[in-house]
């Protein structure tokens, strides 16, 4: 079996020294180095987390396996603070109907394993000056035997198999997401820090489709808490968000979370 056929449920099902066999034999295939490799919780789930260098760059293992991905707003029920905190929003759609809109449909899709980085890095700091547009930039990553996420496997490496609204449940802390918050600044249940930040949207392999924050567009514009940690959701998606960020000449000032393929 090639390790990019691992799965979340194989991973985790591995004794320690079956999977250190695992993260080393991945380790080999990548080029890169093995780190660590232990127990991790996060927001009440526990599983097994694996880490690696390359470039100066850091990364987590993200097993695939047949998931299930977005959002049902018709499962959804909210809590009482989040009614009143999206009356505050002044949307004009009602709830289900909004959140169909912001978020990617539920669909169960097949994914490899892959090392994901553990944070994103703004493009400049990966990239030759003068990339500034999609093309130009998944051809610049490319030669350094790097790529972005696909939609799918960003929401994936953010969810970590978590269903719900977020990847640490439905509801949000009280607030807004924005300075040192809980649940969005610790490492998800993979080790990622991802979705962490609503200015943060993060390129993916679709140059319509930026996954991880809005630009800060709910924080700025005074929406109110329902629509700026929204904007943080695991299958969150603003339609227009990639055509402001090419019009406005922002490629080379956003994130994106390099992918290192498994062999």
């Amino acid at each position: 079996m090639s390790h990019a056929d691992l799965t979340l449920t194989g991973w985790s099902g591995l004794s320690d020294e079956a999977a250190l066999r695992t993260a080393t034999a991945i380790a080999g295939s990548t080029q890169a180095r093995l780190t660590g490799i232990g127990a991790h919780a996060y927001a009440g789930r526990s599983g097994r987390v694996a880490f690696f260098e390359r470039d100066d760059l850091r990364y987590a293992l993200v097993p695939g396996g047949t998931v299930t991905l977005g959002f049902d707003p018709d499962r959804f029920t909210p809590s009482a603070r989040q009614v009143a905190d999206f009356a505050e929003a002044e949307v004009e759609s009602a709830l289900p109907a909004f959140l169909a809109e912001m978020t990617s449909p539920a669909r169960t899709v097949t994914l490899p394993a892959r090392l994901v980085a553990v944070s994103s890095e703004v493009t400049d700091t990966l990239l030759p000056d003068g990339v500034d547009d999609h093309a130009e930039l998944i051809a610049a990553l490319g030669r350094r035997g790097l790529r972005p996420p696909s939609p799918d496997e960003w929401e994936h490496a953010c969810g970590a198999g978590a269903t719900t609204l977020f990847r640490w449940g439905s509801d949000y802390p009280a607030g807004e997401p924005y300075g040192k918050v809980p649940l969005i600044q610790d490492p998800n249940l993979l080790g990622l820090l991802i979705g962490d930040d609503p200015y943060r949207s993060e390129f993916t392999t679709d140059p319509a489709v930026l996954c991880g924050g809005d630009g800060g567009s709910a924080l700025c514009g005074g929406s109110g808490p329902f629509l700026s940690w929204l904007s943080v959701a695991t299958a969150f998606r603003d339609p227009d968000l990639a055509e402001v960020v090419a019009e406005g000449g922002l490629t080379g000032e956003t994130p994106i979370r390099p992918v290192l393929e498994i062999p």
